[in-house]
């Protein structure tokens, strides 16, 4: 798994750091601002205001995806986050992926009934935007590098009848919502019916996570709502408790 953190260098630069946390390395590169919406950070820090300012318009649209931060709140100045050994930026990584889910989790907590009522009526009206949203709603709580989603879904397919009529039926299949920074749909395909199966007798009504391993980061649990099976995979640096409860609360309050 790779955590990338970024640093404001000037109005038109910022420095941008990637770990494998795998082997332990870092790799570092410089980047103009106009391509920061291409990347996929799990934190910004900022050192001087007026970079701030400069970048103000760009980072707006920017902190929905991750914490922006000053350095002086982590004792981090430019110099300092460009020197960093990989053991130390491994932590420091880790340390505002966490605090980020932290405070979603907590926000999460408390918009909890709202949410859950937004999303029924979402399954029974919209079933593409009720994944949408809960994708983008379990990429900040789990604070995911990248997140996928496996779901039914139905297409419509042109059929011929017995007296060589066209007609269109649908058909059931599988759909996926995947990525790192945003939410990609995919409709339907060998790859998905085949984790569809794998997961077979995984499915119950009832949240589960099937699969944590914590030293790779990786992720994967099932749950069944109206018959529908849907699976999710993550890669992310921690599972807390809080975390499972709140993604139990969730699947509790839309199978209500």
């Amino acid at each position: 798994m790779q955590l990338t953190l970024g640093f404001v260098r000037s109005g038109s630069q910022i420095l941008v750091k990637d770990v494998d946390c795998d082997q332990n390395q870092v790799s570092t590169r410089l980047i103009d601002a106009t391509d920061l919406p291409d990347q996929n950070l799990q934190g910004l820090f900022v050192g001087q205001t007026e970079h701030f300012e400069q970048l103000l318009g760009l980072l707006e649209k920017e902190k929905i995806h991750y914490p922006i931060m000053e350095g002086q709140s982590f004792d981090l100045g430019y110099t300092g986050f460009e020197d960093m050994p990989a053991f130390q930026f491994k932590e420091l990584a880790t340390n505002v992926s966490n605090r980020w889910q932290l405070s979603h989790n907590f926000k999460s907590l408390e918009n909890m009934f709202q949410f859950t009522s937004h999303l029924r009526v979402l399954w029974h009206k919209d079933r593409l935007t009720f994944h949408e949203e809960l994708w983008a709603w379990l990429k900040r709580n789990l604070a995911a590098v990248d997140l996928s989603i496996v779901f039914n879904d139905v297409v419509q397919t042109e059929l011929k009848t017995e007296d060589g009529q066209k007609e269109q039926k649908p058909k059931l299949t599988q759909s996926l919502l995947s990525g790192a920074k945003k939410a990609h749909f995919i409709s339907g395909g060998g790859k998905e019916q085949m984790l569809m199966d794998r997961y077979l007798d995984k499915w119950n009504e009832a949240f589960e996570v099937t699969e944590w391993d914590a030293t790779k980061g990786r992720f994967v649990a099932t749950v069944m709502l109206d018959r529908s099976p849907i699976i999710i995979m993550a890669r992310m640096t921690s599972l807390s408790p809080l975390q499972r409860s709140l993604l139990t609360s969730l699947f509790n309050g839309l199978q209500a």
